[in-house]
């Protein structure tokens, strides 16, 4: 699976060391060796191939437990000779989670001081290989069969370590492309001063700006919320106005909730609380912390307010930067707690203006896809999953777009295999295309007949089912955070 944009983007608790290490971990037959190689290449620096492949060859195919952990330490030292040789990255290709599945499905067990390592052991982004390539017979290879099923555990395992990964797919070239754009951002970020120590400013207008020569777009402190992106050569405007007669909002940030609550309550060790949909970021005032020409942070964090609805310590930290004609949309979470787990959901709801043009209309528009897609809807009634699905695509790339898709509320979808999605018309050659990473659910969504807009949401987080309300930990689509913890996330809206 995949989706595109920055890693998941990057749950992490320590800070980025000079060399930055990129696993590449997953099934076998995914792709791993080749595309590690590749990069390596590409970016002038070094990798550590799989050590067991090597020890395999030679020693046969058969083996025991001690050659697993004859294995891991040689996977240890080979990624440790690759970063002697790395020049501001090195890449791995495999990791001690591929030992640790390994052991535990052929021996039921891992070695306590391999899950120790693993603990240990800091890589800033983790590529998590699709099983969509081809099986390649191999005499060293096992389990063609179980690779999906494979695939989930390491996924459920990354999720549980709160690692920065991000799933990749699609043919080599494919995921190529996007390794390259997720290492590309990661050294940009990492190279960049922190935002994360700076005070806010002593100072906050309302509003604010940030320019290139190609686009324009302002941001509102209230909710740190987008509220234009303009094209200077033509003037165009792509975010909706926020008519309050329609739908008063333009890109709303949702936190710490996404989607709704069975009568908006919920409970957590034993209490009762309220929350309303999507949360209360959208209506908050944030500070700013940061201002240049290409960049804007805004910052927010709990107060005895938000305890009220909401009993947990947090920070949120939002960055926009604009580049030529793309913004991007970042946010960092962090758990400032000393001894208290941070639990949270986060989403996006930009509106662009659909049509954009005098004389089109909302049916002129389609949703272009990366490739051909098969989708189903996961149906709503009152902002709550009903528990049933509908199709919508079947091996298609275009989604035309009429009011009546939109009948029952929102498009929702769950762990798509997508990496982009485009606006686009059929009456001009005016676009927006979102990319988006790691988000596990996607919303699509207009108000009804008559609105001019059109909603593009990526979410780490989902409406409830219908029901009673229960534990927010046990909701689906929460993430959690140990004290200290940062869990980061990014997409980009780019429009021309």
């Amino acid at each position: 699976m995949t989706r595109w944009l920055l890693p998941h983007l990057f749950p992490s608790t320590s800070p980025a060391p000079t060399l930055l290490r990129v696993s590449l971990t997953g099934p076998e037959s995914t792709g791993k060796s080749t595309l590690a190689a590749r990069l390596a290449a590409h970016y002038g620096t070094s990798f550590a191939s799989e050590f067991a492949r090597e020890y395999l060859a030679l020693s046969g195919p058969h083996y025991i437990p001690e050659d697993l952990e004859a294995i891991a330490r040689g996977q240890l030292a080979a990624e440790a000779a690759a970063e002697i040789r790395a020049h501001r990255v090195v890449f791995c290709d495999s990791d001690l989670l591929v030992i640790k599945i390994w052991a535990e499905h052929s021996f039921g067990i891992c070695p306590e001081w391999i899950l120790q390592r693993i603990d240990q052991q800091h890589y800033d982004l983790v590529l998590l290989m699709g099983v969509d390539l081809p099986w390649e017979p191999d005499p060293l290879r096992e389990h063609p069969h179980l690779r999906q099923q494979f695939y989930d555990l390491y996924q459920r395992e990354l999720r549980e370590q709160m690692s920065n990964f991000a799933e990749v797919s699609g043919d080599s070239d494919r995921r190529f492309a996007q390794a390259c754009f997720l290492v590309d951002e990661l050294l940009r970020t990492t190279a960049s001063p922190s935002t994360v120590a700076e005070d806010p400013m002593p100072y906050a207008p309302a509003h604010y700006t940030l320019t290139t020569p190609r686009c324009r777009a302002s941001f509102a402190t209230h909710g740190a919320e987008l509220t234009s992106l303009v094209t200077t050569d033509n003037g165009l405007e792509y975010v909706w106005a926020g008519d309050p007669a329609v739908w008063a909002r333009h890109a709303p940030v949702l936190f710490p909730l996404v989607g709704r609550l069975p009568n908006d309550a919920y409970q957590y060790e034993g209490r009762a609380y309220t929350l309303p949909q999507h949360g209360f970021a959208r209506d908050q005032p944030f500070a700013v912390v940061r201002h240049t020409a290409t960049e804007l942070v805004f910052r927010l964090k709990h107060d005895e307010t938000t305890r009220t609805v909401f009993p947990f310590a947090f920070e949120l930290t939002i960055t926009y930067t604009l580049r030529h004609a793309q913004l991007t949309v970042r946010w960092d979470v962090r758990n400032p707690a000393p001894d208290e787990p941070l639990l949270f959901s986060i989403g996006a709801h930009p509106a662009m203006r659909c049509p954009l043009l005098p004389g089109e209309a909302f049916e002129d528009y389609y949703f272009d896809f990366d490739h051909p897609v098969t989708l189903e809807r996961h149906l709503l009634r009152r902002g709550l999953l009903t528990g049933q699905t509908a199709p919508v695509l079947n091996e298609e790339q275009k989604l035309p777009l009429n009011y009546e898709l939109f009948a029952d509320d929102a498009l929702v979808f769950k762990h798509y295999d997508f990496t982009a999605i485009t606006l686009r018309s059929r009456k001009s050659s005016h676009f927006v295309r979102f990319r988006f990473d790691g988000f596990p659910y996607l919303g699509l969504w207009t108000k009804g007949p008559g609105a001019g807009f059109v909603c593009v949401e990526p979410w780490h987080g989902v409406a409830s089912p219908a029901g009673e309300p229960g534990d927010l930990s046990d909701k689906e689509g929460i993430l959690r955070l140990e004290p200290g913890q940062v869990f980061s996330a990014a997409y980009t809206i780019e429009v021309g």
